[in-house]
């Protein structure tokens, strides 16, 4: 069983808007991977942030996973409007969130894969659900651990985040937050 790691939009835009996607791509290990409705966010968001436009997402993340079977779309569905809210007037709203939990319950080839995301509801839903995750501030304190930042610098990374208007979650109070 491989470990794949699935950042989602939001987190991958949190690194992206601060120039850091370098930071992100190394902490994926060489097995990131994303659906497909992710993908398409990704290719969306590069309309508000530009930096996005440098990660080619076949090279970062293999080709999308995409979702075919009836059955599959069906359950989807389901827990996009019925765990995270999703209305039927804005039929993307949570589907991202929605494939990849979808994936990561039902695919026994990405069992035990990671999560990487900085929406609260589905990290919750997620974790309820025994599946691993990671928030931006995970990912800072895994890449201080690995020796690929100092914990200064991952601080100045989440502050930077922050102050680029970024969404998050768990903002360390200083560099020891970090180490």
């Amino acid at each position: 069983m491989a470990l794949h790691w699935f950042p989602d939009n939001s987190l991958i835009c949190n690194f992206a808007a601060v120039d850091e996607l370098d930071l992100l791509r190394a902490s994926l290990h060489g097995a990131g991977r994303v659906v497909e409705a992710v993908a398409f966010e990704i290719e969306r968001s590069t309309a508000h942030v530009p930096n996005l436009a440098r990660l080619d997402l076949h090279d970062w993340f293999g080709p999308a996973i995409e979702f075919r079977d009836v059955v599959d779309q069906l359950q989807i569905e389901a827990v996009r409007t019925a765990r995270f809210g999703g209305g039927d007037e804005k039929p993307l709203e949570h589907l991202g969130e929605s494939q990849t939990l979808h994936l990561l319950r039902t695919r026994a080839e990405f069992a035990g894969s990671v999560w990487m995301s900085e929406d609260g509801g589905s990290l919750r839903v997620a974790g309820r659900r025994g599946i691993v995750t990671r928030d931006t501030r995970a990912v800072l304190e895994e890449l201080v651990a690995f020796g690929e930042v100092t914990a200064q610098r991952a601080y100045t990374i989440a502050v930077a985040i922050e102050q680029a208007d970024r969404p998050i979650l768990r903002m360390p109070t200083s560099s020891r937050d970090l180490s």
